[in-house]
């Protein structure tokens, strides 16, 4: 069984401690609630919850609930790249439209050499 692992001060951290951090979070979920295994939807919420400041906002979700809605948080994302993608609804933080840009170029090259 692996440790909980909380961490507070997510903006100080490296890229590198981010994905430790991490890591070591969702293997905690993973190896203490099974049904987490099932719903990217519901390992999401318990990770948050169990890892983050925000656990003591995140109330008690019912579990039927979170399987009505899995795939949710991704279809989220995707739809706010496409919108970004089109010009709209652009990141008002400098950084976050740098680092966005960075990754869909990167992304391009690893798919234009695969």
């Amino acid at each position: 069984m692996s440790t909980r692992v909380f961490f507070e001060k997510w903006n100080s951290l490296s890229g590198r401690e981010r994905r430790e951090l991490i890591s070591k979070c969702v293997e905690y979920v993973l190896s203490n609630y099974p049904g987490s295994r099932n719903s990217d939807l519901y390992l999401s919420i318990l990770a948050l919850r169990y890892c983050t400041p925000m656990g003591k906002y995140i109330s008690i979700v019912p579990y039927e609930l979170i399987c009505e809605f899995d795939g949710i948080l991704e279809a989220i994302r995707r739809t706010r790249q496409l919108f970004n993608e089109k010009g709209l609804y652009l990141p008002t933080d400098q950084r976050i439209y740098e680092k966005r840009l960075k990754k869909a170029k990167r992304f391009r090259r690893a798919v234009v050499t695969s």
